[in-house]
């Protein structure tokens, strides 16, 4: 994985949320759309992650965030917690009074992936 800890590459978007990009699908040979790290401050919103269909896995690093999603009351997911969000699924987040840090991992849902092309090369263990 590349990882660059220059804060040029960080972005901010009206006081909004810095999001760097740690990878993107065509870093990566796998089911993998994205892998973000998000440090929204005190009071941001996380709500437009710029891509639809995938299914996302959001680990709290550190602070805690609001989820708001249209079918249950908000709830909080702390520093540790992990949260599965389904694709079509788009909970909004706020950030606690003392911002939040997360890392969101994109990944393709199972009934598109059944539908990619195999991987090549192939692996050893992918022909037993």
């Amino acid at each position: 994985m590349i990882v660059s800890r220059a804060t040029a590459h960080a972005v901010r978007a009206g006081g909004g949320p810095a999001r760097r990009c740690l990878a993107r699908r065509g870093m990566l040979h796998s089911e993998c759309e994205a892998v973000d790290h998000l440090r929204p401050p005190a009071g941001a919103v996380v709500e437009d992650r710029g891509r639809s269909g995938t299914d996302e896995v959001w680990l709290m690093l550190s602070g805690a965030v609001t989820v708001e999603e249209c079918d249950s009351a908000p709830w909080t997911l702390r520093t540790g917690e992990l949260m599965l969000s389904p694709a079509g699924a788009r909970p909004r987040l706020r950030a606690a009074d003392d911002g939040a840090e997360l890392l969101l991992t994109a990944v393709l849902p199972h009934d598109r992936v059944r539908q990619l092309p195999r991987r090549v090369p192939e692996l050893a263990h992918d022909r037993h």
